[in-house]
């Protein structure tokens, strides 16, 4: 077979970044092509949170004693084992060593936070968050000589004998006896997402992802993959967010100073409840719904101390739950508000009765100093007593990140709808359907198991195509 390289890489975000590397390190020519106009993908929109057990990062802030194994419990526990139990093993056991690959290459991580609801502290926050973190890997990159071509959209995988053996992009054929899809996830199609995470697209006008700024993240791959025969899977995983839906900002936590009620005038969960778990809770709700409520001295005090929506003092602000914003939509008539807590239910459809209730109860915890119904923890402890009162509609809108995919093995041989694997064809990162299960397992997931899996793919595909040279090299002799 003809051929221009060894390796093609699909997509140059964190796992096609890695996948480039690893194979030109093994001594493969790599080429990259990127669909938008530069290299780093959602991993250079995200907040550089890289997941991982067992690390010299975390000894370093005196986190002593974590393991694969308790990672890998972890994640599968909070999915109740309904994940590929080898790729999840793999992602444990690997995430030490890519996190200290990483600060090999340059990347530099200062402090681990709790970034899901382990109890030990794994969501490694990089310095200079995504940006920087994409740019140690596209240096990389040009140092192990990985060719790059941005602005080139690949159309279609061209299959030969039951192998994938290149791509066709930007009007023309390029040949690899290896190809690596990285083509990220199907945030930004509203027709795959309505496919493929319908509880996100349930939510209409509301839903949007947070990579909207990189328009070419539209589940490319995914199609490619399916055009010839891949099995997809994941469906409905993903990252949903709550959001109040003023506009479009990523609101990972919601406010403490509230409580959040259903339609039937009842506390479901903890409103400091991690993002990992808390839009999950709000899809399973009459309505996939809830409503915020608080009182007006909360208003002004609560909404205008930043602290309570930040609570890993990372700096991240969002204006949704200012007292100015909130006041604005009170005005337009977004927010709902009432001298009475009855009122205030009818407005919104919820039980007066049970509402009333509810709160006397809160307010009981909040003269107490706490919460004795959910335990969540907060500076301070807000009654809800004094009119008027307000309800913000909340909802589980915003897209973290979709979990839906092709399906691989863990040499990340992409697989066939018959669970076979297709000769030539790898992936990583979000492209994939088998990393994300209904619950996220905590910030820096999806960037982790991108480069973890990106690395071992770069591998295969090397390992393919030196087997290929090999092979053609043994014909040539004979011939």
């Amino acid at each position: 077979m003809e051929q221009d390289f060894d390796v093609i890489v699909v997509g140059g975000g964190g796992a096609g970044l890695a996948a480039a590397i690893e194979a030109a390190n093994a001594g493969a020519s790599v080429m990259l092509l990127e669909a938008a106009e530069k290299l780093g993908g959602a991993t250079a929109m995200s907040g550089g949170v890289f997941y991982a057990a067992g690390t010299s990062a975390q000894r370093a802030m005196g986190i002593e004693g974590d393991t694969a194994d308790a990672m890998f419990e972890y994640v599968m526990a909070l999915n109740q084992w309904a994940l590929k139990s080898d790729i999840i093993r793999y992602i444990a056991d690997e995430s030490g060593p890519a996190l200290e690959w990483l600060i090999r290459l340059g990347a530099k991580f200062p402090f681990v936070v709790p970034s899901g609801v382990e109890s030990v502290p794994r969501g490694h926050c990089c310095e200079g968050a995504g940006f920087e973190l994409a740019n140690v890997l596209i240096n990389a990159a040009g140092v192990a000589d990985v060719q790059t071509a941005v602005a080139t959209k690949v159309e279609r995988l061209i299959v030969e004998d039951g192998a994938v053996v290149g791509v066709h992009a930007s009007g023309m054929d390029l040949r690899a006896p290896s190809v690596v899809i990285a083509t990220g996830g199907i945030g930004n199609n509203p027709e795959l997402r309505a496919r493929l995470f319908p509880s996100a697209a349930q939510h209409g006008a509301w839903a949007w992802t947070i990579h909207e700024g990189a328009p070419t993240i539209v589940g490319d791959g995914i199609l490619m993959g399916e055009a010839i025969g891949a099995s997809v899977v994941g469906i409905d995983n993903g990252l949903p967010l709550p959001t109040a839906g003023f506009g479009k900002y990523v609101e990972a936590f919601l406010p403490p100073w509230t409580i959040v009620v259903n339609e039937a005038g009842r506390r479901f969960m903890a409103e400091t409840a991690s993002f990992s778990v808390s839009g999950y809770l709000l899809n399973e709700q009459p309505g996939a719904h809830a409503f915020a409520v608080f009182d007006e001295p909360t208003l002004v005090e609560a909404s205008n101390d930043g602290k309570y929506l930040d609570p890993f003092g990372t700096g991240m602000t969002t204006p949704t739950w200012q007292e100015a914003t909130i006041r604005e939509q009170v005005a337009n008539g977004r927010i709902k508000t009432a001298d009475t807590i009855a009122g205030l239910a009818t407005l919104c459809g919820i039980d007066p009765v049970a509402l009333e209730e509810t709160v006397r109860r809160y307010n009981i915890g909040c003269a107490a100093g706490g919460d004795p119904q959910f335990l969540k923890k907060s500076p301070k402890y807000f009654p809800i007593a004094t009119p008027p009162f307000y309800a913000v509609e909340v909802r589980a809108a915003i897209v973290g990140g979709t979990g839906s995919g092709l399906d691989i093995d863990v040499k990340t041989q992409v697989l066939d709808v018959h669970g076979r694997a297709i000769p030539g064809l790898f992936a990583a990162g979000e492209t994939l359907g088998v990393v994300q299960g209904k619950r996220d397992a905590g910030g820096g997931m999806y960037v982790g198991s991108a480069v973890i899996l990106g690395r071992q793919a770069g591998r295969s595909a090397a390992a393919r195509a030196g087997i290929t040279a090999q092979v053609r090299e043994a014909a040539s002799v004979t011939t």
